[in-house]
């Protein structure tokens, strides 16, 4: 299994005295054979967000249905702003994808597909659609 860190953002909360900062990380994990995961960490510290997030990402793993390096149907999903399609291609065409799409997909295992994102192309946002999205090829 290999792990990729796709976004740290850090957050501020203002009080009385000043500022605290806080880190969430989102990253994926996956064997580029049918395995794919997503985790989410929080944590005042940057690490201990990432460790957080890896351990998330190898706790919420499944296994997708994928013939011949591709998906076998037309998929649609929608998390909050952001909308995304993804089509079956012929193994020519390679991955047309959003580069946050494109990390998610080569993790997954899958090696030519369309996609089209709508609405926002939050980069977490991004992801857990097309997550959400794989999910349905269980």
């Amino acid at each position: 299994m290999k792990d990729r860190l796709i976004k740290i953002h850090r957050v501020t909360k203002v009080v009385k005295g000043g500022r605290i900062f806080s880190y969430t990380s989102t990253s994926i994990c996956g064997n580029k054979k049918n395995l794919i995961g997503f985790g989410r960490g929080k944590s005042k510290e940057v690490l201990e967000s990432i460790k957080k997030s890896y351990l998330k990402s190898r706790n919420n793993i499944f296994k997708l249905n994928i013939k011949k390096e591709t998906i076998p149907y037309f998929l649609y999903a929608k998390h909050s702003a952001t909308k995304i399609i993804l089509l079956p291609a012929s193994k020519i065409i390679g991955l047309i994808a959003n580069f946050i799409v494109k990390q998610v997909l080569i993790f997954s295992g899958i090696k030519s597909i369309f996609s089209k994102i709508y609405g926002s192309n939050n980069s977490i946002n991004t992801t857990i659609c097309v997550i959400k999205a794989l999910t349905y090829l269980k």
